[in-house]
């Protein structure tokens, strides 16, 4: 299992990886994003770290760590990404997403494109187009 989230300070983000992923990851990439308060950060990312170790979720995923972030809105909430290999490829995205829900997370999900994150489009930065492909 990866570091714990709450007490890396070294980098911005933990990891996991999908042991032998059947997919490869594409220039059409995204991600579920999981806010979650920061006192349930590491008990989240293990779930969520062991069920992407372990070939159930996506093609990887990650988590925001201790290390202070500019793009952080809120101290208080990390984000944790769950990967697809495709955001085109809607069955893979659901499949990710309904395993999410069996995990415990409920609350309505955004789904990012990566290229919308390599273009800068945040919410935090007020962007006017909507920066999520899917919210569910």
């Amino acid at each position: 299992m990866t570091s714990l989230p709450s007490r890396t300070k070294s980098d911005y983000w933990v990891h996991a990886v999908h042991p032998s992923s059947p997919h490869d990851w594409t220039d059409r990439s995204g991600k579920w994003l999981l806010f979650v308060p920061l006192k349930q950060l590491d008990e989240k990312w293990a779930i969520i770290a062991k069920e992407t170790e372990s070939g159930q979720l996506g093609i990887a995923a990650k988590a925001a760590t201790a290390k202070p972030n500019g793009l952080s809105q809120n101290k208080w909430v990390k984000v944790i990404c769950a990967y697809t290999y495709d955001s085109t490829d809607q069955q893979d995205v659901r499949r990710v997403r309904d395993h999410l829900r069996r995990l415990g997370f409920v609350k309505k999900l955004s789904y990012k494109t990566d290229q919308a994150t390599s273009e800068g489009r945040y919410r935090a930065s007020g962007d006017s187009t909507p920066v999520s492909l899917y919210y569910e």
